[in-house]
């Protein structure tokens, strides 16, 4: 039996075009994709008369809102012109929706989701990282000696601190500094976070922006060493998949530069080693806390009981001391449950053999050097366009500040599209990021890639869970099982890969018997496996 996926459905009619399909025409379409995919349609969202060139669009937002609810697995549009105005929006609401776990489908678009796109992207970044390295690197050689002088580099100062603009040297901000001791006094006295913000806004500090202190304001504060007068640079390492630096990420201490008493200090250095001392104590009883109480499924949202469709979840049991994990069936149909060690261990032994042999990498490699021509052709012109919707975005976030600074405007109407607008310029930059790549690399090399794949090997052959599920999630389109009361275990691993030329594997030399079949978007492997040693 096919697994019942829930499907909603977003139309949209410009007027500015009287020539286009009208709500009711693009409802038809999508209610005939889905039924020829096999969706059950449970929602549809419509806009009349607003252009996708503007996001202030009432069921375009409520589908954001609404996705987090887990009420839908895919959207489907008629068309992606009617979903956003470019590509790059259109990739900026599909990662949105996709950390939501929604998928985005076009009834008259070939959407990639494949891993070969996710490989490219992982090669580029990395082809990025090592331009930028070589690129940056006199500029850098002109930060350090700033940076060896004790002169600010750059960027907004650490609330409490000022620069002053005639020598360039961090200053104690007078207006400010008392919230930063404020801070760190609670933690030394065991307040919580919440209870500091509501002794600060109560003193009447607000944030740079304006607005009300909350246990998120002070994320970078305890960790900050110019706190405590110490000149800090070049401490933050990575960035995340939408560009923005991550601060909790640092450099190697070789690479960093630290001048002990450089600047005037907020706090005594003895203050904040007792504080630091008490949140890493804190921390670590937290992750012992967390490791010992979640278990990681690597499989979930991938399961589906092959008898009647319902999807397979991970559950577990405590008996006479020792505990059980397993995936069942959501519905408790006949189907058996599977150990979930043994299950997770079985998919992954069938990942490296079908997706990670000689013959698979070679494939993969080939189709990511075809998809990186077609990106090549795709955005050669796309440089200038990025470059000034990023500066638009830029003068939008200035302009919106200032606003609410000035008191013009009510920093609650306009923080949500603060927090958009930075959302969407980081994702930007990292695309505008890889076009300069793209356009200044005629080919890619085949090394990057398999390295690539070879890492992804790594991870699942780890022992991080993470990473493994990270690998699985990216790989594995779907897992239909049956597990019989004889212990037979019959699956259906569908990946998300197209190779037909992929030999046939072995599983656990028990001479299984294999169906494959290859369809637009996946290859299907299914086996017969006979585990007569298994406990019921």
């Amino acid at each position: 039996m096919t697994r019942i996926i829930r499907a909603a459905s977003y139309a949209r009619y410009s007027s500015d075009n009287q020539r286009e399909e009208s709500i009711a025409a693009q409802d038809r379409a999508i209610e005939e994709y889905c039924k020829r995919k096999g969706y059950v349609l449970v929602k549809r969202y419509a806009d009349e008369a607003k252009s996708a060139t503007t996001d202030n669009r009432s069921d375009f937002q409520r589908i954001f809102e609404e996705s987090m609810l887990g009420a839908f697995e895919v959207l489907v549009v008629h068309k992606l012109d009617r979903f956003a105005r470019n590509r790059y929006d259109s990739a900026h609401y599909k990662r949105k929706l996709k950390l939501n776990g929604i998928r985005l489908e076009s009834v008259l678009e070939q959407l990639d989701n494949s891993p070969e796109s996710v490989i490219l992207e992982s090669v580029l970044e990395g082809m990025a990282e090592y331009y930028s390295k070589n690129l940056a690197r006199e500029v850098r050689k002109g930060l350090n000696e700033n940076a060896i002088k004790a002169v600010h580099n750059g960027g907004r100062p650490a609330y409490g601190l000022q620069v002053n603009p005639e020598t360039r040297m961090y200053e104690i901000d007078e207006k400010r500094y008392r919230a930063v001791q404020m801070y760190f006094e609670g933690l030394d006295a065991d307040f919580t976070r919440a209870e500091i913000a509501r002794q600060i806004n109560r003193a009447g500090f607000r944030t740079y922006t304006g607005d009300e202190f909350k246990i998120t304001s002070f994320d970078t504060w305890a960790g900050n060493q110019k706190y405590k007068g110490d000149y800090v640079w070049n401490a933050s390492s990575s960035k995340d998949d939408s560009g923005k630096r991550n601060s909790h990420l640092k450099k190697p201490s070789e690479e960093q530069i630290v001048i002990e008493g450089a600047i005037p200090a907020i706090v005594s250095k003895e203050l904040w080693e007792r504080v630091n001392a008490k949140l890493k104590k804190r921390q670590s009883n937290s992750d012992k806390a967390r490791l010992k109480a979640k278990e990681v499924y690597l499989l979930s949202s991938l399961l589906f009981c092959s008898l009647c469709g319902s999807q397979i979840s991970g559950e577990s049991y405590t008996s006479r001391g020792r505990k059980y994990s397993y995936y069942k069936c959501s519905s408790k149909c006949e189907n058996k449950g599977i150990p979930k060690e043994l299950l997770e261990k079985i998919v992954i032994e069938k990942l490296i053999e079908i997706c990670f042999s000689p013959e698979a990498v070679q494939q993969i490699v080939e189709k990511v050097k075809k998809l990186y021509k077609e990106r090549q052709s795709e955005v050669a012109d796309d440089a200038t366009p990025l470059k000034e919707e990023i500066a638009l975005l830029d003068g939008k976030i200035n302009n919106w500040i200032d606003a609410i600074g000035d008191g013009v405007l009510d920093r609650n109407t306009l923080a949500s599209k603060i927090k958009e607008a930075n959302e969407k310029k980081a994702f930007l930059s990292s695309q505008l990021a890889q076009v300069e790549i793209i356009q200044k690399t005629p080919e890619i090399d085949d090394a990057a890639i398999v390295k690539v794949l070879n890492d992804k090997k790594t991870h699942l052959l780890s022992h991080n869970q993470k990473d493994q599920k990270a690998v699985i999630q990216e790989y594995v389109d779907s897992i239909n099982v049956h597990f019989t009361s004889d212990k037979k275990l019959d699956m259906e691993i569908i990946v998300k890969f197209d190779m037909l030329g992929v030999p046939m594997v072995e599983a656990r030399g028990l001479a299984p018997l294999y169906r494959r079949t290859t369809t637009k978007a996946s290859t299907r492997v299914s086996f017969n496996l006979n585990f007569a040693s298994l406990d019921s």
